[in-house]
């Protein structure tokens, strides 16, 4: 009788088992969309001079952790910059030194960029040291900076 019961908790074992890893699979987070409204919460001009980027958080404002910017770049004119290869590092001026995370950027509208995920992985002062690069013919080529900032808490 003894070993009767013993078998019957052993063969509860692997339905235990799974049960967890099936739980487990799905317990993992997922992102939070991203949301971008309202007025930017920073426009800053270009090292040139030649262009203006508006600057949205997502969350906003952001918090330690993966966050995402989403930056509007408009020439002198007004004109969105489309097909522009964007370069983001997220920057810590008073402590030098970046994030080991490196965004990934992609165009989601002409001249609307978005960087994800933008790893503020402690509070203080951030910049996104950004370089705006586009190779067209010689009349559009650009190579631009620009350093938006945020407090991040």
């Amino acid at each position: 009788m003894r070993f009767a019961r013993g078998v019957r908790r052993l063969s509860v074992l692997p339905v235990l088992a799974a049960a967890g890893v099936a739980c487990s699979a799905s317990a993992q987070p997922t992102p939070a969309p991203l949301v971008f409204d309202g007025a930017p919460a920073q426009t800053v001009t270009s090292a040139s001079g030649a262009l203006s980027i508006a600057v949205w958080w997502s969350p906003a404002p952001p918090t330690v952790g993966y966050d995402a910017s989403q930056l509007a770049i408009t020439d002198q004119a007004g004109a969105p910059v489309s097909g522009a290869t964007l370069t983001v590092v997220p920057w810590m001026p008073s402590h030098g030194h970046g994030a080991a995370v490196q965004p990934t950027v992609e165009e989601t509208a002409p001249g609307v960029y978005v960087a994800t995920p933008v790893d503020f992985y402690m509070a203080g002062t951030w910049q996104l040291r950004t370089r705006v690069q586009r190779a067209d013919d010689a009349a559009a080529a650009l190579d631009d900076t620009a350093q938006p900032t945020v407090d991040v808490r």
